[in-house]
């Protein structure tokens, strides 16, 4: 492909860099857009359920995300200009974007197959806004420690950093060999990709929802190719003397003790067609307490029956009773269950855990 702009060795280097790759930034797209199509129109109608709200956030996401893995191209193209003569790097771009197409093509059509063609009839929830659908026979919300496809979220924090670690090392190199311009550039590439990740980050958890779940409705949890669903199956409220509760100050005569029956269920039809249906799952770490309207937590003071980090294959399912003791005037109460908060969850796209991010909790 020749989509140079300009042969004047006396250009800007950086203006001939940004004539060609903006040009075969818009064969790139559309040619990508081509094979998504092209899916669609030859197996129709199996895409017909995912044509929805959800699955279009998703998609405008990817868009988004393989512009920000093609604009890596500047950096190896300031890199090779600082190393290699003027004819030699112009004739690498053209290879660079050539095999750059070739590997985005791979990716595209390896995702379809095997990430999206298999659950085009189990599209994801809007992210934003609400379902028309509200009458009697709406299908009940999907609850979900991510409000955006795990997957996905995984997939852009590599992406970013490994971006990351090129553009430094690019710094680096530059700034020893004494090209403090490509230096210079190298550090406006860290700063924008930055932005537009900070951007998604921060726009998913603004755009998030503090959730209340009512007796029996499930909370997914992603592992990635399969899910975990969580729920309250039952709750049993006693009283107690406050002297017989240890651990808090709670300026009561009484003191209130509820048992909550948590039910742990893999579910088999979130699972990946390659995933062996006798192979485990170990859930992640998950952090569970009770939360007043003051926004006061309490943890559990004693778990009992099968251990929340118990293993699982397909279709299996447990239960554990988590005791709790709370002050006699404690109101509001509510179950929140996540995982438990660490790295790199704060900085995953959508994830619960991530800054800013409203919670899911389950009603007592």
């Amino acid at each position: 492909m020749n989509t140079d702009t300009s042969n004047d060795a006396s250009a800007p280097r950086f203006s001939n860099a940004l004539g060609f790759w903006e040009r075969g930034r818009i064969l790139y797209n559309a040619v990508l857009i081509v094979v998504v199509l092209l899916w669609v129109v030859l197996t129709w109608p199996h895409f017909r359920p995912a044509m929805t709200l959800g699955s279009l956030e998703v998609m405008v996401f990817l868009v988004l995300l393989a512009n920000v893995c093609y604009c890596a191209a500047y950096l190896v193209e300031f890199f090779m200009q600082a190393l290699l003569p003027e004819a030699s790097w112009r004739r690498f771009r053209q290879t660079l974007w050539v095999l750059g197409m070739l590997f985005a093509l791979l990716l595209a059509n390896y995702w379809i197959v095997d990430e999206i063609y298999p659950y085009a009839n189990q599209p994801p929830p809007p992210i934003v806004g609400h379902t028309t659908n509200t009458g009697a026979n709406a299908p009940p919300p999907i609850a979900s420690n991510m409000n955006f496809p795990a997957p996905i979220a995984a997939l852009g924090f590599l992406g970013a950093c490994g971006g990351l670690f090129v553009a430094l090392a690019s710094i680096l190199i530059f700034w020893f060999a004494r090209k403090a311009k490509f230096a210079r550039l190298a550090a406006y590439a860290i700063a924008a990709g930055a932005g537009v990740y900070c951007a998604l980050l921060f726009g998913f958890s603004i755009g998030s929802h503090a959730t209340t779940l009512a007796r029996g409705q499930e909370k997914y949890f992603c592992e990635f190719d399969c899910h975990l669903a969580y729920s309250i199956v039952d709750v049993n409220e006693q009283d107690v003397n406050a002297q017989e509760v240890n651990g808090h100050d709670l300026n009561a005569q009484r003191a209130g003790r509820y048992v909550v029956t948590l039910r742990t269920r893999f579910d088999e039809t979130t699972i990946s067609p390659k995933r062996p249906k006798d192979a485990t799952l170990t859930p992640s770490p998950r952090e569970v307490r009770l939360v007043d309207a003051a926004g006061r937590e309490y943890a559990p003071v004693a778990i009992e029956g099968t251990p929340l980090l118990t293993p699982l294959k397909p279709a299996d399912s447990y239960t554990t009773e988590l005791r709790f003791d709370v002050p006699k005037d404690a109101t509001g109460l509510r179950l929140l269950l996540n995982t438990t908060p660490g790295w790199p969850d704060r900085v995953v796209i959508g994830d619960e855990n991530s800054w800013g991010h409203k919670k899911t909790y389950f009603a007592l």
